[in-house]
């Protein structure tokens, strides 16, 4: 069995890289804004900030304070729902759609970098690998009745 210091020199070690914020970066789906942009463009149609809400399992406090620095930047229109004044409703602006088209060029860019550094294989093992430090963390937060809500 590895010992206490070795795990702790590894996470220690990993925790250096700062892998959330590197990740936070890349990913599209993050939390904020472009999670927002994403959702509108892939959505095609007003949703409601409600909708966003669960589709970010967000408060709806989180997405309103979030829609309101969206349309002061001029990148999504809001409007009361005509069927229920309470309900506003979200679309995304011609300024919106550019910056999802060059925030996801930025994370081609990068990723087309990373696989052509490391090779399709490698990035795919790195992937298989996380999905299965995950599953084994899952695991003993089960078997310890952790509980993360």
């Amino acid at each position: 069995m590895v010992s206490d210091q070795v795990v702790l020199e590894l996470l220690q070690d990993f925790n250096s890289i700062k892998p959330l914020a590197f990740v936070q970066q890349m990913d599209i789906q993050s939390m904020g804004i472009g999670n927002v942009l994403g959702f509108l463009a892939c959505s095609g149609r007003e949703v409601s900030a409600g909708e966003i809400s669960e589709y970010m399992n967000v408060s709806t406090a989180r997405v309103a304070v979030l829609l309101k620095k969206m349309s002061d930047k001029g990148l999504i229109v809001k409007k009361n729902d005509p069927n229920d004044g309470r309900r506003v409703m979200v679309s995304i602006t011609d300024l919106g759609q550019e910056l999802l088209a060059e925030k996801q060029n930025e994370i081609i860019l990068y990723g087309s970098a990373v696989v052509e550094h490391f090779g399709v294989e490698r990035v795919r093992d790195f992937i298989q690998a996380c999905r299965e430090i995950r599953d084994v963390v899952e695991e003993v937060k089960i078997q310890q009745g952790i509980t993360t809500d």
